[in-house]
Order: C-alpha cells, then sequence, then structure tokens
C-alpha cells in the first residue's frame, strides 16, 4: 500500500479525519505553523527589536527566493501579494483592455479568475468571452479556448488546473495562443502550484499568481505573482505604497521611483507571519520534491477515480489519460452533493461538493488508506436514502 510522501505526525488533524481537501485548503505541515508562530510571538511580543525599517523592507527576500525555485523564475521576478484575487486584480487594471478588445476565459472557472475582467468591462467596454464547458466539463480542451481568440483579444486569463475538474491546461501552448494574437498569457496556479511542477521560463507566460493556503500548504493572507521581465518593465501598478518603492525605508513623500522588476505590486504593511509562513511552506514541498508530490498525488487520484466509477459515479473530472491535476469528481444521480459530503464529514471524510459533484483532493500527507476508506464510507451511504 502506497505510503504518504509526508509524515503524517506533521499533520496531526489525520489522526481523527481522513483529509481529502487540498483544492479547498490544504493542511500546513506542523514545522511550518511552528514556525509561523516563532515570527508571531517574536513581532506581537518584541515590536521593532531586531525587526527594524530595515528588516522589514527585506521581510519577503526569503520568501521571493523561494518561490523563484518553486516557479523556475528570478527573485525579481515575485512579488508578495494577500492573495491571487488582488494580484489579478492589479493586472487587469493595469492593462485596462478597452472598448473593441476582448479577454477569453472559461464558464466554469472559479470565479475570481474571470471577475477582474468583468469588473474591467462595466469600466472600459472590454468583452469577456467565456468558452463555454458547463454541459460537458470533462472534456475541456485549449482548442475550445483556441475558439474565442483573435486579433483584438488582450489577455487570456485561466487556470493552470480548474478547480472543479481537475483539467491542466499546457502553459506554454496558452502562452504561444496568446502571443501569436498579440495578448497577454495570464495564468491562475491556485490548483497546481506545489502538487505540479511548474517553470514559468519554458512556458513563457506573462503572469501567473498563486494563493498560498490550497497545494503550497499554507496560510490565508499570502500569495506569490510572477511577472515576466517583458511585463514588469512596463507594468505600472494601481496599488502603490511605501513597499513600492526602489528603497521603502527612505520614506520620501516628494519622489515615487518604482522598484525594478515584480517588487513594485508589494505596496503596503501586510500580514507578514502569513507570507513568512509561505516560504517556510514551499521549503518543506522542496525538500520533498514537486516531481514526486505529482507522481503521489495522481497515483492517489487515479484509485479514487476506479473507486467512484464503480460506485455509479459520473465522472466529471478529467479523464485519466489527460492531463489533470490531483482533484478527481463524481456526480451520483439525483443525490445532493452537498448532503453527500455533509454525510462524508460526518464520517470523518473531508471531501468537498463542487459543480454538482463530489470533489476528492488527496495531496502529499494522504495515503491510500485514506482512499480506501472514503469511499468505503461513500458507498455506506449511497446505499441508504437521504434524510431529507
Amino acid at each position: 500500500m502506497s505510503a504518504s510522501l509526508a509524515p503524517r505526525s506533521d499533520f496531526p488533524v489525520l489522526e481523527e479525519a481522513r483529509y481529502l481537501n487540498a483544492a479547498s485548503i490544504a493542511l500546513m505541515p506542523l514545522p511550518v505553523r511552528q514556525a509561523v508562530q516563532r515570527f508571531e510571538e517574536e513581532i506581537s511580543g518584541r515590536g521593532t527589536i531586531g525587526f527594524d525599517d530595515d528588516a522589514e523592507a527585506r521581510v519577503y527576500e526569503g520568501v521571493r527566493t523561494r518561490a523563484a525555485r518553486l516557479l523556475g523564475a528570478e527573485p525579481a521576478d515575485i512579488a508578495v501579494t494577500t492573495s491571487a484575487t488582488e494580484a489579478l486584480g492589479q493586472v487587469a487594471w493595469w492593462l485596462r483592455p478597452g472598448e473593441g478588445t476582448n479577454v477569453v476565459s472559461i464558464d466554469i472557472e472559479f470565479p475570481s479568475v474571470t471577475y477582474p475582467w468583468m469588473r474591467m468591462a462595466r469600466e472600459t467596454g472590454v468583452e469577456v468571452r467565456l468558452t463555454s464547458v458547463e454541459g460537458a466539463p470533462g472534456a475541456l480542451s485549449i482548442e475550445d479556448v483556441a475558439e474565442l481568440v483573435d486579433e483584438r483579444t488582450a489577455a487570456i486569463c485561466v487556470s493552470h488546473v480548474q478547480y472543479a475538474t481537475g483539467h491542466l491546461l499546457d502553459m506554454r501552448a496558452l502562452a504561444d495562443l496568446a502571443h501569436a494574437h498579440g495578448a497577454l498569457a495570464v495564468v491562475d496556479a491556485t490548483q497546481s502550484a506545489g502538487m505540479v511542477p511548474i517553470d514559468v521560463r519554458e512556458a513563457d507566460v506573462d503572469v501567473l499568481v498563486s494563493g498560498a493556503y490550497k497545494w503550497l500548504c499554507a496560510a490565508f493572507g499570502a500569495a506569490i505573482c510572477y511577472l515576466h521581465p517583458r511585463v514588469a518593465d512596463r507594468f505600472l501598478p494601481p496599488l502603490i505604497g511605501w513597499k513600492s518603492t526602489v528603497n521603502p525605508p527612505n520614506f520620501d513623500a516628494t519622489r515615487m521611483p518604482l522598484a525594478e522588476g515584480a517588487r513594485r505590486l508589494e505596496y503596503s504593511t501586510v500580514a507578514y507571519p502569513s507570507g513568512v509562513g509561505l516560504g517556510e511552506a514551499i521549503a518543506y514541498l522542496l525538500d520533498v520534491g514537486v516531481d514526486r508530490i505529482l507522481e503521489h498525488d495522481l497515483r492517489l487520484a487515479d484509485k479514487f477515480a476506479v473507486g467512484l466509477e464503480e460506485l455509479g459515479g459520473a465522472m466529471i473530472s478529467a479523464p485519466r489519460q489527460a492531463p489533470r491535476g490531483s482533484i478527481v469528481n463524481a456526480r451520483f444521480g439525483g443525490r445532493r452533493p452537498e448532503r453527500l459530503v455533509d454525510r462524508l464529514i460526518e464520517a470523518g471524510v473531508i471531501a468537498g461538493p463542487r459543480l454538482g459533484g463530489v470533489r476528492f483532493s488527496p495531496h502529499l500527507y494522504n495515503d491510500e488508506s485514506d482512499v480506501d476508506h472514503a469511499l468505503q464510507e461513500l458507498q455506506r451511504i449511497l446505499e441508504t436514502p437521504d434524510e431529507d
């Protein structure tokens, strides 16, 4: 039986539940939690003793370095933001595509991927085009996206891995498609970073963002944003603050020399412990090896897919032979997914309802016994009628 990749003792909640919901909130390793607690205690208890203006300006240097290793980038290409949504919002308001142009996305995207552009449409009249796959989500392909791209496309903005179906889109193909039409390739890697190996240089994407609290196993309040140098050189961030400048501790209110590279997105005093924790979590994952994590996670996802089909589930996630992440989603006839998930949670199996199905998303801390137990409990629940 396949063991977990990480010590289960680093994730104490596994003693009381089969946690299979990384696509919603992943578990944070105990060593990472302890590092965050030490940082919080130092700052809250000692203030600027050991954390003066210069130290505050440098607090994210280690995070950027580790995130750069994770993504195949340079530290100067990385900004630490409060969320992926904030970073995407800044990109949308900087680009400000106008009337007569369009932005292409997908109709089953997580809303934060499309909402910034919909808000921009109210401001400028840009057309937001959504590839329609909701009727057959299991068939999503990059060719579907390409059908809506033309010479007036300003950006293609999609997820690397779809949150509800696990479809993994080829970032290089997306970038080539965008650039062939003079558009930007903007990718949300929140459902892939930490689980799928990423090389932004090879992929040639223009912008990539990722939240911290899913497959990166960190906390709310931090995210990473990669800007390709060709974008960073002309990027004028909509949000500007003291941290946006070349020398933040200079505190010169009369001049605004913006920092080089992606760091100009960082503008304010934010939740530093979350950012520090993100750096520690990335280091934890890099020590395990993202290649190994993907292999492990997909093995568990495959086992889930086979078991769900045997239970009569209609799969809406990516086929096993297709590029995908470790997200498996199935519908069960007329059974309400919310009720099925509630009953699973009552049985100590943690999953989530998404897109009309029951979604499981195992990660490096799970093993085959978690999958077996979840399938057994789901079978028991399906054999009994709904109580309401």
